[in-house]
């Protein structure tokens, strides 16, 4: 019976092993379902209305609901519409996971947004201003 127990632990912990490895390269969202996060770079190589999931910063204000994305591969303009960040203001280097559908116009790749989440460690800095368009 303890020989069956320890196999059976054994077989549980490998397999934990296997989810953990295969789970590299994805972002938990509030809902905790495993999303695969895009970079800008690939991004801009991907097809019009292709769905990504990308996570980085939202550093500047554009106007008329546009913003610039970055993460650690480059920037790609956005479009969040205001009733998406419902409560939420941007602040520079606001901390953000997005849900958004890829748009191109010619030579052009932009970004527009189904879904924003602003993480909490960077909560304090999404408070600020956004209406300034």
């Amino acid at each position: 019976m303890k020989l069956k127990f320890l196999s059976i632990l054994a077989a549980v912990s490998v397999m934990f092993g296997a989810i953990s490895a295969a789970t590299a390269g994805t972002m938990k969202s509030a809902d905790s379902a495993d999303k695969p996060v895009s970079q800008v770079s690939d991004v801009q190589n991907m097809a019009d209305d292709t769905t990504v999931y990308i996570q980085g910063y939202l550093v500047q204000n554009l106007g008329n609901e546009m913003y610039m994305f970055q993460d650690d591969s480059g920037t790609i303009a956005i479009e969040i519409d205001d009733d998406l960040l419902a409560s939420n203001t941007v602040a520079p280097n606001a901390l953000v996971w997005i849900v958004a559908e890829v748009n191109k116009d010619g030579q052009v790749t932009s970004l527009e947004a189904e879904e924003i989440q602003f993480l909490p460690s960077q909560a304090t800095n999404s408070t600020t201003n956004s209406n300034n368009k």
